[in-house]
């Protein structure tokens, strides 16, 4: 009987440290998710280089240090997502040209560059304090991917004589998580001049 009792303690021993274990684990995997899903992790901010507006993305994104045409090109740590900002000054535009003009040429743009481009989410407006933010999302094939395009249009209240019009892209399978992330990265767009 003691043979047995001794085997039943270290039975129930063994399966004792097999569940804190598969615990710990299980606890340990989840924490990198919960930081990428708190919202009061940490940011990390870039300015465009044409006219001084500021975003702020994830922890983790990077800036293209690459040619690139935008005026802003940043990266997701793992490049699944990526956000291109267009600044653009009226003085530069042609008289009657708006700035819904040029983001619309923008979609044109890309439409030109890629296959079976359709409306994923239609043009929504968002006011906020300081500005306007005008979105529209598609889909469209390139090589033998397909892509969510998400584009803003950025207007400042303070100040009309600069906008920008910010390119986004995502993996559809993967929108629903990525939405939310382009989402806070346009929101956060502040011009950082004084308007005037």
């Amino acid at each position: 009987m003691t043979v047995n009792s001794n085997v039943w303690i270290d039975m129930h021993k063994s399966r004792k440290i097999l569940f804190l274990s598969f615990f710990a684990l299980v606890l340990v995997a989840s924490l990198p998710a919960c930081a990428i899903n708190d919202k009061t992790s940490s940011f990390v901010s870039f300015t465009t280089e044409y006219a001084p507006i500021e975003f702020q993305f994830p922890s983790g994104w990077f800036k293209n240090k690459e040619e690139h045409p935008y005026d802003l090109q940043c990266f997701s740590r793992f490049e699944e997502m990526n956000t291109g900002v267009f600044v653009f000054r009226k003085m530069d535009l042609a008289a009657d040209a708006t700035p819904l003009d040029i983001f619309w040429a923008q979609v044109d743009d890309i439409k030109s560059k890629r296959k079976n481009f359709e409306e994923f989410e239609s043009l929504r407006t968002h006011e906020y304090d300081d500005k306007t933010l005008t979105t529209a999302t598609f889909l469209g094939d390139l090589d033998s991917r397909r892509f969510c395009y998400r584009y803003t249009l950025i207007q400042f209240k303070g100040d009309d004589s600069i906008f920008a019009v910010v390119l986004q892209v995502a993996i559809p399978g993967q929108w629903e998580k990525s939405r939310p992330i382009l989402e806070t990265i346009t929101e956060s767009a502040r011009f950082t001049q004084v308007p005037g």
